[in-house]
């Protein structure tokens, strides 16, 4: 008889624990709490890390601020650093899914989206990519959506910028030797060329290359009135440091990669005359100010767009969340239906799985940011 006893006080616990475990892709109720689970699968230490974590602290104040602001919700949120290793960014995915049951999974840069892609779409697990601009990547795929800008939408929107706004006829490039850079100087071109301007062929580089002197007195022989340069890293400080040696002031269009602190600080007043796009936000709207001021508080200093995309992804993928339930088909759903007011404006999920926004143009002027475009809403 007491053997009998000891066991049924031994197997209770675990019966107890058992039952409190959520069924997979189902919301758990924790004292009262509807609890999520959020995979975040990005590269936050190497290669890739500064863009990566710039995103991360975006999303983490949204979560954060999502948590203390509704009364019935719980989020967890795992952080996983692939650094950007495909292999490992695999490995991460099957253990999300296996293991942890997340409800969605965040994610980004090309080389890691292509690993995982596939998986996650055969799992049947919704998926955010951002930080790619590479074209269609998510259009393939029922459960994937990309939150980034585009080449195919920026380049255009700097070409006639140049050419009616600022009377620029002839240009050249210099860019990096790969998808980002060949896709730059197409989506440029072919909107500039009908304006009645003209591109010259320029040069590539080789990410590691970090003497372009010879490439840049190529191009600059052509007497070009601007130049295209695409790239990232020290390979990227490089080309403009040098482009700058050989020619103080001519004018410089790039894509978001030119807009992080660490050029910024490494160029100075070298940084001048760089135009570049941005996703909109309002600034001096009440929902930016309040984004800002919260930001402020948690990380010492205001937010640049790296932030802002973190933090309106993170406020929509909690309302769709909130609004489904959790339930995988129901949140797919409601991403490719996506039409929602954030920080950055109206955004809206289109046909190929690509949410779109309004883009800003900013320039270089005396070692600060200025606003010098605003697209037209949506």
């Amino acid at each position: 008889m007491i053997k009998k006893l000891v066991l049924i006080i031994f197997i209770t616990p675990l019966i107890i624990i058992s039952c409190n475990q959520p069924e997979s892709g189902k919301p758990a109720r924790n004292k009262g709490k509807v609890s999520y689970v959020i995979g975040i699968n990005l590269p936050l230490s190497g290669n890739g890390s500064y863009f990566a974590e710039e995103v991360r602290k975006g999303l983490d104040l949204a979560f954060s601020h999502a948590m203390r602001d509704t009364a019935r919700m719980q989020l967890e949120v795992l952080y996983e650093d692939n650094k950007l290793n495909p292999r490992d960014a695999v490995s991460i995915t099957r253990k999300f899914v296996d293991v942890d049951k997340v409800d969605l999974i965040i994610s980004g840069y090309t080389p890691v989206i292509q690993a995982i892609i596939d998986l996650v779409d055969n799992m049947e697990v919704p998926m955010l990519v951002t930080l790619s601009s590479t074209e269609s990547i998510a259009a393939p795929y029922r459960w994937v959506f990309r939150d980034f800008e585009l080449e195919s939408v920026n380049m255009p929107l700097l070409a006639a910028y140049a050419y009616t706004e600022m009377g620029l006829g002839k240009g050249t490039y210099l860019v990096v030797n790969d998808d980002m850079g060949r896709d730059a100087v197409k989506f440029f071109s072919e909107a500039f060329t009908p304006l009645g301007g003209s591109i010259i062929p320029g040069e590539v580089f080789e990410p590691t290359e970090m003497d372009l002197r010879n490439k840049i007195n190529k191009i600059v022989a052509f007497d070009p009135e601007f130049i295209i340069v695409i790239g990232r890293g020290s390979a990227m400080i490089n080309a403009l440091r040098q482009i700058r040696e050989r020619d103080p002031d001519i004018p410089i269009f790039s894509n978001n990669t030119v807009d992080n602190e660490q050029i910024w600080e490494a160029l100075h007043e070298k940084g001048n005359n760089i135009w570049f796009p941005r996703p909109f936000s309002n600034r001096q709207g009440d929902a930016v100010v309040k984004a800002d001021n919260l930001f402020r508080e948690k990380y010492g200093h205001g937010m640049n767009w790296l932030n802002i995309y973190g933090v309106s992804i993170g406020n929509y993928l909690v309302k769709g969340l909130k609004r489904t339930g959790g339930e995988k088909d129901s949140l797919r759903q409601y991403l490719e239906g996506l039409d929602v007011q954030t920080i950055r404006g109206r955004l809206v999920m289109n046909e190929n799985h690509d949410v779109t926004g309004a883009t800003e143009i900013f320039t270089r002027h005396k070692g600060e940011t200025v606003q010098a475009f605003t697209q037209k809403h949506q």
